[in-house]
């Protein structure tokens, strides 16, 4: 299986462009496949001011993810790069999944990505992945990455769509609730969509 990290960051007021330059900065400079999305539709409208979220990509397996952790915090300068980057958020946080669909080079033309995220009910974690797998074939979705979290609620799963532009997203997904099946019925709450917009990406 292959892997990705990504990395939510909530710029403090007035700092959000300095927060995505510096963010442009460390994607480029890690040399891995990955990309930013600034927020287009909040998943979360309560909240203050959403999230910058970055993808670091090309893990082939988890020892990569070994790797990369114990070069970065073994290296002064880049820890302190990343307080930086920090000191100017009112939260941070990140996450690395596990890709459990065919994973996918998202091209050039994508811009857009929706990320919906779900847990299964206790006891349906595998029929909701199964189930979420089966949608994915029937609505023909080649441009679907499905994934789950290493850590987290137990059950958790992603479902990220990328897309050239949000009509493009609209006419891909309407005819999405018709396969739906079985996922309703084994998630434990109302699953959360976050929907971004690409606005750098690194293709190394």
């Amino acid at each position: 299986m292959s892997y990705f990290i990504n990395f939510l960051r909530v710029p403090k007021a007035g700092k959000s462009t300095d927060v995505l330059n510096a963010m442009k900065e460390s994607v480029t400079a890690l040399g891995r496949p990955g990309n930013i999305t600034i927020p287009v539709s909040s998943g979360n409208p309560a909240a203050t001011r959403p999230a910058l979220v970055s993808l670091i990509g090309g893990f082939k397996d988890i020892g990569e993810i070994d790797d990369l952790q114990t070069q970065f915090t073994s290296n002064e300068t880049a820890m302190r790069n990343l307080d930086a980057i920090d000191a100017m958020c009112d939260k941070t946080g990140f996450v690395v999944s596990e890709i459990v669909s065919d994973p996918i080079t998202p091209s050039g033309e994508a811009n857009i990505v929706s990320r919906t995220s779900m847990i299964a009910k206790p006891g349906n974690s595998l029929a909701l992945l199964e189930a979420a797998l089966k949608f994915k074939s029937d609505v023909g979705a080649d441009n679907m990455v499905i994934s789950r979290p290493i850590s987290g609620p137990i059950g958790s799963i992603r479902l990220s769509v990328f897309s050239k532009s949000l009509q493009d997203l609209s006419d891909q997904m309407k005819d999405a609730p018709k396969h739906i099946g079985s996922m309703p019925d084994l998630v434990a709450s109302q699953p959360i969509r976050y929907i971004g917009r690409i606005v750098h990406r690194n293709n190394s």
